[in-house]
């Protein structure tokens, strides 16, 4: 009885503790929120200062010529000044200081918006750290809440076996909802908030300036091609129906016909099968790495080059990963990564048992080795 009540009153601690970290986490969420809206109300602003300053310079040149002009009429004046009326320098008089009033405000209010265009710049760097350092933040209070709540009484006696790889997939699932959101951030939601802005200024421009206009709507159409393609791709790389239709190495196929398409890199991909992949979490972490190591292809590497080599055997499958681009330092890399791409590739294949190596050289290439036994049995269903 003893030991029931004890269970029962640390279920309730995990209950209340479990409480306590979703408030945490909601308001964690909400700093999240926030630095996102203040980032993105920063850029919008941004761009219509950035105009107005262009305008405004533009303007600013006309001025300074009529200055130099309105000063050289009145120097001529001065010069002869019996060869013209009494009207003729007041008038020139006045022109000049209109002008050099005129010439004062402007300068002013292009020193302003050039502090509020570093001022913005500013409040958009402090928006993304926040954001960078909330969404770390989020994700540790999700591994720890869902780690929590998620019935750690119910099997007991094989909670230690369990426990790593629990907080494993529920890392490599906070990342990837963290990727998906930077994602459409940075792409679709970046490129909706200039399509606004585009079809404003467009709105604007139809009765004053119609070839303008015309020419704004022309891209404003491209934009909104190009946005509809990056949801497709955030769509495609959510799950690709191909892996489930068609299995790993056609899809990967695909991966690589897309790459080639968007860029002047040649894969060459070579496959020897001499057994299948059943584990379906194995399919679908192979394919992720794959990918992973594409998007730091076409980001970092620099490369002309990449070759893949896939071997599946009855016990184990082989992956390589082999670029001719820049290379990089492994240590200093692993000591201060650039981003989530190699953590979130060893974190997968961790998933699934299996071994990560990485070596690189500084201008002689990447290349990056993975084991994985293929009777694994682990999350047999995603």
């Amino acid at each position: 009885m003893k030991n029931l009540i004890d269970v029962n009153t640390l279920d309730q601690i995990i209950q209340k503790t479990a409480s306590a970290i979703e408030e945490g986490k909601k308001e964690i969420f909400d700093i999240s929120e926030q630095a996102r809206h203040d980032y993105t109300t920063y850029d919008q602003e941004l761009i219509a200062v950035k105009t107005k300053l262009t305008l405004l310079i533009n303007e600013v040149d006309k001025l300074e010529i009529r200055s130099k002009m309105a000063r050289n009429m009145i120097k001529t004046i001065n010069e002869h000044f019996d060869e013209f009326t009494e009207s003729d320098i007041k008038e020139a008089y006045e022109l000049s200081q209109r002008v050099m009033l005129t010439l004062s405000l402007k300068r002013q209010e292009e020193k302003e918006l050039n502090d509020r265009r570093n001022e913005l710049e500013r409040l958009m760097r402090n928006s993304i750290e926040v954001l960078k350092k909330s969404e770390i933040l989020e994700m540790k209070v999700s591994v720890a809440l869902e780690y929590l709540t998620s019935g750690i009484f119910e099997q007991i006696e094989d909670v230690k076996q369990k426990k790593d790889l629990s907080i494993k997939i529920i890392e490599a699932q906070e990342n990837e909802k963290k990727r998906i959101s930077r994602d459409i951030h940075d792409g679709p939601a970046q490129s909706l908030a200039n399509v606004i802005y585009k079809a404003e200024y467009a709105s604007k421009m139809i009765d004053t300036s119609p070839v303008k206009a015309k020419r704004e709507i022309s891209e404003l159409q491209e934009d909104v091609r190009n946005t509809l393609k990056d949801i497709r791709k955030i769509i495609y790389d959510l799950m690709p129906m191909s892996l489930d239709d068609l299995g790993l190495v056609p899809t990967i196929k695909k991966l690589i016909s897309n790459l080639m398409d968007n860029s002047k890199i040649k894969v060459d991909f070579n496959v020897t099968q001499n057994s299948v992949i059943d584990n379906p979490l194995t399919n679908l972490m192979l394919f992720r790495v794959v990918q992973e190591a594409f998007n730091n292809v076409m980001k970092h590497s620099k490369c002309k080059h990449v070759r893949i080599d896939l071997h599946v055997s009855d016990l184990k499958i082989n992956l390589s990963i082999i670029d001719d681009g820049i290379g990089f330092e492994v240590a200093k890399m692993l000591e201060k990564p650039q981003g989530y791409g190699l953590y979130n590739m060893k974190e997968r294949i961790d998933i699934v048992d299996g071994k990560f190596e990485i070596l690189s050289i500084p201008h002689k290439g990447t290349t990056i080795n993975i084991e994985i036994p293929n009777n694994n049995s682990i999350g047999g269903e995603i």
